[in-house]
């Protein structure tokens, strides 16, 4: 389409066992020039060799999208909802994940990968005890991140804006909040008076109030690739799609697309990735 050099969707999970390269395909062909790819749990592996598989098939899946013609970055970690999948194995969730944020760290030093995510908390109630351990993970892969100077993508339940700011006071125990980005926000997050970047998920209402506030923030997808539920949480083209509504509705169009697709993204990940 020629919206723009750079369409970037800040957060996809392009899977082998979803549409996988047809989904990257599809992204192409409305416009989409760059992605990140995040890992989508697995729970097929074992315990023990969970995450080793869970990130060397995300890395795989990354390089194939390359070749595909998509700039790529991968960004691999404990879910929040992995804690569930270790308990029910018996085994220790907290050593598990952080387990887990050790192999990521040493993968993403070694250039293999980019950023650390998504970490953080279960979307939905859980017992305090749940909750506690999550927090635990956390703080650890913030102090990991922090030693190593790596991004680190949060996934949170939906916030109010104590909540935010109450996040905000613990990264800035451990690490820079200008390292740390808030995925799957509402559009009404960004009037929140913490200084936390979000990812807003690209739909048509949630982008003219993203554009609208004045902040700064990226888009994403959140699609998960998966072909028993196509186009969760949105279709894999939703941000091309958005490009081209801000080039019909906006007079800065380019300004925006600069913003959103290349300077915010590469003053946070910190990686020129997007002349292909």
């Amino acid at each position: 389409m020629g919206l723009y050099r750079t369409v970037f969707d800040n957060f996809v999970h392009i899977r082998k066992n979803g549409y996988f390269l047809d989904a990257a395909r599809e992204f192409i062909k409305y416009g989409g020039t760059s992605m990140n790819i995040v890992n989508f749990p697995d729970y097929f592996y074992t315990p023990d060799s969970y995450y080793e598989m869970l990130y060397k098939d995300t890395i795989e899946v990354a390089k194939a999208v390359s070749a595909a013609g998509i700039n790529t970055l991968t960004t691999i970690g404990p879910y929040p909802l992995d804690y569930f999948y270790f308990r029910s194995a018996g085994k220790d969730p907290v050593f598990y994940m952080e387990k887990g944020i050790d192999m990521a760290i040493s993968i993403i030093d070694s250039g293999n990968a980019d950023a650390m995510g998504e970490i953080g908390y279960p979307h939905f109630p859980v017992a305090h005890d749940v909750y506690s351990d999550s927090e635990i993970i956390l703080e650890y892969a913030l102090e990991a991140c922090h030693d190593h100077n790596i991004p680190l993508i949060l996934h949170t339940e939906d916030m109010n804006e104590e909540g935010y700011l109450r996040l905000e006071s613990l990264i800035k125990r451990h690490y820079k909040v200008n390292r740390v980005l808030k995925h799957h926000a509402n559009p009404c997050d960004l009037k929140f008076q913490d200084n936390i970047l979000k990812s807003v998920i690209a739909s048509r209402k949630n982008t003219r109030a993203a554009i609208n506030s004045g902040k700064d923030f990226l888009l994403e997808t959140d699609y998960t690739d998966q072909k028993e539920k196509p186009g969760k949480v949105i279709p894999v083209y939703s941000v091309p799609k958005r490009a081209e509504m801000i080039k019909n509705m906006y007079k800065d169009h380019d300004e925006i697309f600069h913003k959103i697709f290349e300077l915010i993204p590469f003053n946070f990940y910190g990686k020129e990735f997007f002349d292909k």
